[in-house]
């Protein structure tokens, strides 16, 4: 398996990626254009995994210069239970522990099954802290979990 630097040309392999997991939302906010625009600010820290060729997984991470954070995980339903999430969570750790971030945090809905994965490589919940949103563009998060 090789793990290798997110390409702008992985998105239409990616989209049939994440639009394959019930606990991912999709939104407008995962539109080619801000893809890209994700990703020529963060291209560091954001990995696909290909296995013969074939994207089967996928981390995007970020950083403001302080903090880096964890968005999208996702791993072929193939190569679950094989090390490829924990591949590509080490990439992007890396990666922003490389840039001298210190913290990281990672979004993640409340129902989403792989929370025990994330606990098993060392993330741990936060109680003293809670995420708020707010849309400020557009209507890109209509009929979405994001648009509670």
């Amino acid at each position: 398996m090789d793990i290798v630097t997110m390409k702008k040309n992985d998105y239409t392999e990616l989209l049939a990626l994440w639009s394959g997991f019930s606990g991912n939302t999709m939104t407008g906010a995962d539109s080619m254009e801000d893809f890209e625009k994700f990703l020529c600010i963060n291209a560091d820290y954001c990995y696909s995994a290909f296995e013969n060729g074939r994207l089967v997984g996928s981390v995007m991470a970020g950083s403001d210069g302080r903090r880096g954070y964890i968005y999208h995980l996702a791993v072929d339903e193939s190569q679950q239970g094989k090390g490829t999430g924990r591949k590509l969570m080490d990439a992007a750790e890396n990666a922003l522990r490389d840039a001298g971030i210190e913290k990281a945090h990672l979004f993640i809905y409340t129902d989403n099954t792989a929370i025990e994965f994330y606990e098993k490589t060392g993330w741990h919940r936060r109680s003293d802290i809670a995420v708020m949103s707010k849309v400020l563009i557009g209507d890109k998060y209509m009929g979405t979990r994001l648009e509670e």
